[in-house]
């Protein structure tokens, strides 16, 4: 479990999506903080390939986008 505390401006901020949505607050913060660690995975894959690790193969990187374009969010290949 984890405890955050937040501005009341932004709490109140987060209901209102989190309502928005359909999701409780718990589900709504779950998966925006795990589409910011996506991110952050993203981020760093890229730091490493600018600093030299090899990339993926174009076929890949393809398959991918075109299932995310489909609605099918995975993880960015490696």
């Amino acid at each position: 479990m984890l405890t955050v505390a937040l501005p009341d401006e932004l709490e109140a901020a987060v209901v209102t999506a989190a309502h928005r949505s359909g999701q409780s607050v718990d589900e709504y913060v779950a998966a925006v903080f795990a589409d910011a660690l996506s991110l952050e995975i993203d981020r760093a894959r890229l730091d490493s390939f600018l600093a030299g690790t090899p990339g993926v193969a174009h076929e890949r990187a393809r398959a991918w986008l075109s299932d995310l374009a489909d609605g099918k969010r995975t993880e960015c290949p490696r």
